[in-house]
């Protein structure tokens, strides 16, 4: 018997969760909706159709409890119970402020909820920024064959058939890498000279906008030294060169001479372009050359077997490693842009996850006041508690009318800090101009930061769906403790001193 009940108390309990989910689920949904409809319409609709939404989920809310209120009047968390709940959350004034207190706990939870979603998205944001600046210039992925007798043109040109026809990849292409040395009025620099077509070149966004001297037009063209590349603004101050220039850069290839031992391969080539990227590296040592001359000067015209990926998404290399292993349809090495840059990847990965820890702790705070707000309400109401109890109210019964009233306060401050949070995201450029207007200055100078397009946010409707599940289930855990004590209050001592 006792099984039995215990089975039935749990089966209620788990459908009031599920409820809750079912709930939580719907209004993201209509979030999801409502950011495709924002960036079309702009805010004032989508807060009219927030106000639509959450009214359709309060008539949702209230026909399911209309529909079980009859059969389910004494059951637990019945409609008796979630009456008296609702009851003693809007307490009065008079009878210890529990109503005040109610609120500033709903308005912590709310703005912890809002606080870590519009934090995390901004930091989504800043991340992919900071990947899209640190790897402008590289690829996501790169594959080499192990096999180099059996490279050629054929079969290179259907590798990168292969891989750019995998899902996620944006395209394919061959490429070289040479660390190398340069001249130029009689100034000599290292560099990292890179073999591209000039078709792949001018898919770098972040090269193709950096451009301040020259272009593309003639990149890859000219017979002899004519033969125009690409190069980095400080490397080019630093040997003094312009557009038009002529620059010299050695091979490691070497040639025998008549006369004495062998010399190093080397080759004039014409400055073409210019560019600024604004990360030190890039514009210190990079040298962009078309592939066939980069293949004829480092490599007799062999081909070396080495493919660059670049990905819709910067975050997709460990899904893609297995796809583009199979596609290859041969034994090759992969690397990423984490293996190239993996200090920058640590340091991305180590403040993502201090920050969601330190914003998991702000919410557990957050929840302390819904905690003073249950032992308040269960020391005011203690009377009240009695007299249930005198009525044939049992000890889980009390348990649940006060956890009830806890998790209603979870709840709803979850709800309306997801709802904030998310419209505070997606409106993140309006809410900065406000802020510049009202300061007068910018908020994220252009050049300190790099932030064209304003502060970046990017929404993770994952995140968002586990940042309220936490909210939801610290702020029911934090009722659970004065639930059990308020079903411990023995009705005689309580009616006693009253």
């Amino acid at each position: 018997m006792i099984m039995k009940r215990f089975g039935k108390k749990l089966l209620y309990g788990c459908l009031f969760l599920l409820v809750v989910f079912l709930c939580i689920f719907v209004v993201l949904g209509l979030l999801v909706i409502l950011a495709f409809i924002i960036k079309a319409y702009g805010l004032y609709l989508l807060i009219f159709l927030s106000g639509i939404a959450l009214f359709l989920v309060f008539l949702l809310i209230k026909g399911v409890v209309a529909f079980i209120k009859a059969p389910m009047a004494r059951k637990p968390f019945g409609i008796v119970e979630q009456e008296i709940s609702e009851r003693y959350l809007l307490s009065k004034k008079t009878q210890g402020g529990v109503g005040l207190i109610a609120t500033i706990s709903f308005t912590c939870i709310m703005l912890a909820i809002a606080a870590m979603i519009i934090i995390m998205s901004i930091m989504n944001g800043f991340r992919d920024t900071t990947i899209e600046l640190t790897i402008g210039s590289e690829g996501h992925m790169y594959v080499a064959t192990v096999n180099q007798s059996q490279i050629s043109d054929q079969s290179m040109k259907d590798l990168e058939t292969r891989l750019a026809s995998i899902e996620g990849v944006k395209e394919a292409f061959q490429f070289t890498q040479h660390y190398t040395g340069v001249q130029a009025n009689n100034e000599f620099a290292l560099a990292q000279v890179i073999g591209i077509r000039a078709e792949n070149l001018r898919d770098y966004d972040l090269i193709a906008a950096g451009v301040t001297q020259g272009g593309f037009d003639g990149f890859g063209q000219g017979r002899g030294a004519a033969n125009q590349i690409v190069l980095g603004e400080r490397l080019a101050a630093g040997l003094g060169l312009r557009v038009g220039d002529r620059l010299t850069i050695f091979s490691p290839r070497t040639r025998a001479t008549p006369f004495g031992p062998p010399i190093p391969v080397t080759k004039v080539y014409t400055v073409g372009a210019i560019f600024q990227t604004g990360l030190l590296q890039t514009d210190q040592t990079y040298i962009y050359m078309d592939l066939e001359q980069a293949t004829l000067l480092f490599e007799g015209g062999k081909k070396t077997g080495e493919i660059q990926l670049r990905l819709n998404d910067a975050d997709d290399i460990d899904r893609l490693y297995r796809p583009v292993s199979e596609a290859a349809q041969q034994p090759v090495y992969i690397s990423t842009w984490k293996d190239q840059n993996s200090s920058v990847a640590l340091a991305l990965r180590t403040e993502q996850i201090a920050m969601r820890f330190i914003f998991m702790v702000v919410v557990v705070i957050a929840a302390f006041p819904v905690l003073a707000s249950m032992i308040m309400l269960v020391k005011n109401k203690s009377r009240d508690i009695a007299i249930l109890r005198t009525i044939g109210v049992t000890q889980n019964g009390i348990l649940r009318i006060f956890f009830m009233s806890g998790t209603i306060i979870g709840i709803i401050g979850t709800f309306a800090g997801l709802i904030f949070g998310v419209v505070f995201c997606l409106n993140v450029d309006i809410v900065q101009s406000i802020i510049e207007g009202i300061t007068r200055r910018p908020l994220f100078p252009e050049d300190v930061y790099g932030l064209s397009d304003g502060i970046p946010a990017k929404i993770v409707w994952a995140e968002v769906f586990w940042v309220a599940f936490l909210g939801f289930i610290i702020s029911a855990l934090a009722t659970i403790l004065p639930a059990i004590n308020a079903s411990k209050i023995d009705p005689v001592d309580a009616l006693r001193y009253e």
